[in-house]
């Protein structure tokens, strides 16, 4: 868990759990809600990279059930509750045709896009039963709707995020807490650079989108901004592609 406890100031501050903010959008958040006062946990199967006395880093591996139920109860302990939560953390790689995709490949993207995100939902959304206003948000691809080839295994996994996120909206709405997607359209992130190594994957993949350009982690913020506000309490189950008509 975090190397020191929250101060009395951190407790009265609205709490955030993101998974995934060692790099890419998952920092990138993390940054954007401690900027707007929220005590931020994250996690990473790795050590933290954000320096700030609002921050605690936890190294998890959400692939596996016990670190995840361990994490939320570090931090039951701590702040007794959870306002906002992010599944961010996911798995990318190289895109690869269905019959020639390994069967270890099919269970990665399984146990963390998946798996992974059920452990942190079931968990941290039992955190948020006694906070009314709480929100949980998911993030998916634009790769769902698109139905790229090389994704079946990336977008299969995102598409399940993205109903499990809504079944969950059904059964969180009489507690008051939301629940929603963002998916977004090409990133600037490590996966995205990755992957554009591939010949001319970058160009085809922003002929796709409605809006060819890549998308800014300011612009995703943005959204998460939305499905936070007090406004947006009566919005549940949704999903919004960032870049792309579905």
């Amino acid at each position: 868990m975090a190397d020191r406890a929250p101060s009395e100031t951190e407790t009265q501050k609205p709490v955030a759990v993101i998974t995934g903010t060692s790099r890419g959008l998952g920092r990138a958040l993390a940054e954007h809600f401690l900027a707007r006062g929220h005590a931020v946990a994250g996690c990473s199967r790795g050590e933290g990279t954000i320096d700030h006395e609002a921050y605690h880093h936890t190294v998890v591996d959400i692939r596996e059930e016990t670190e995840v139920q361990a994490w939320a109860r570090a931090l039951r302990r701590e702040f007794g509750g959870v306002d906002l939560l992010i599944g961010n953390a996911g798995l990318a790689r190289s895109a690869l045709y269905l019959a020639m995709t390994p069967g270890d490949v099919f269970d990665d993207f399984l146990r963390v896009n998946f798996a992974g995100v059920f452990f942190t939902l079931r968990e941290f959304s039992k955190l948020m039963l006694r906070r009314p206003d709480a929100r949980v948000i998911t993030i998916s691809s634009t790769m769902v709707p698109l139905h790229q080839e090389g994704t079946s295994c990336y977008a299969a996994t995102k598409a399940a995020v993205e109903e499990m996120t809504k079944v969950l909206a059904r059964e969180l709405a009489p507690q008051g807490i939301t629940c929603n997607v963002i998916a977004p359209a090409m990133m600037d992130t490590e996966a995205s650079r990755e992957l554009a190594k591939d010949g001319d994957w970058k160009e085809r993949m922003l002929e796709k989108q409605t809006i060819p350009r890549v998308i800014g982690m300011d612009e995703i913020c943005h959204v998460a901004d939305f499905f936070v506000s007090p406004l947006a309490g009566a919005v549940t189950g949704q999903v919004v592609y960032v870049g792309l008509v579905d």
